[in-house]
């Protein structure tokens, strides 16, 4: 739900929603993924329409209006309220990124690799075409033909679309639908499972304490959630093992991001922003 829809609502309708939801999910009809999904969605939209009404209710509402709002305490989903204190970004980036894995396809590995191979060859010919323009003396051209590749290589993971280039970078929204592909690992059969617990990872402290101390079996909670089929501790223990041995270095990000979405895309591929 939107904060759009939260205005429309009033409270009454809003409390009758709520409650109608807990006892479809009660009942079974509404699966565990889809209750937290909603549940989490809700509570973000819920925290924006605060601080919309905090501010007055601005027209339009500027992109900084949540800069001054306390953090989201809970959502009301056991696995989730617990982690809320424990991981170690922003609430509301923590809960956009769980829900953007409850919604993404259980095909993402799948769509992103139909997309790979154009993707990664049209970012390799803008590169040359930046290159055959600077030799031609029109460096400015160059520059903003470059700044089109790092977002040619992103479209694997999802749908852009450009704004404006100014001072050297080009400014886009990133509509994500594969993501998790991003962290499949280079070895051995790649899994949405392991790029999903690879994406919960990066959301705590990476330090072996929080591991052992509940951190695998509460990674474990929200990767079920995710995924929508039970995921184990263990599973949790050997993906991270595993990622530790093989991390590469992180890379630079060369161009600009506006909004949550992007930024989830430089936390998942470069988890110690």
């Amino acid at each position: 739900m939107s904060a759009g829809d939260l205005v429309k609502m009033t409270e009454a309708e809003r409390r009758q929603f709520s409650e109608a939801f807990e006892r479809a999910h009660a009942a079974g009809e509404i699966s565990d993924r889809q209750f937290a999904r909603a549940r989490i969605e809700g509570g973000l939209a819920q925290w924006h329409l605060a601080a919309w009404e905090a501010a007055g209710r601005p027209e339009p509402v500027p992109d900084n209006i949540t800069e001054t709002m306390p953090p989201i305490k809970a959502v009301g989903v056991p696995a989730v309220d617990a982690a809320l204190p424990l991981t170690t970004k922003p609430a509301h980036v923590f809960l956009s990124a769980l829900a953007y894995l409850m919604r993404e396809s259980d095909d993402a590995l799948e769509i992103a690799e139909s997309r790979a191979k154009d993707c990664d060859r049209a970012a390799a010919l803008l590169r040359e075409a930046a290159e055959l323009l600077k030799q031609a003396d029109n460096v400015p051209l160059s520059h903003m033909v470059e700044s089109l590749a790092p977002w040619a290589e992103r479209a694997k993971f999802g749908r852009v679309y450009a704004h404006k280039w100014e001072g050297g970078h080009l400014y886009a929204h990133h509509e994500i639908d594969a993501l998790s592909a991003s962290l499949q690992g280079k070895r051995g059969k790649a899994t949405r499972q392991a790029a999903v617990i690879k994406a919960l990872v990066a959301l705590f402290p990476q330090e072996p304490g929080f591991w052992e101390g509940g951190g695998y079996s509460l990674a474990a909670r929200l990767a079920t959630l995710c995924i929508g089929h039970k995921v184990t501790p263990q599973a949790v223990n050997s993906v991270v093992k595993q990622a530790q041995r093989t991390a590469p270095a992180p890379k630079p990000e060369r161009a600009k991001e506006r909004d949550t979405g992007d930024y989830l895309v430089r936390l998942f591929r470069n988890p110690k922003q």
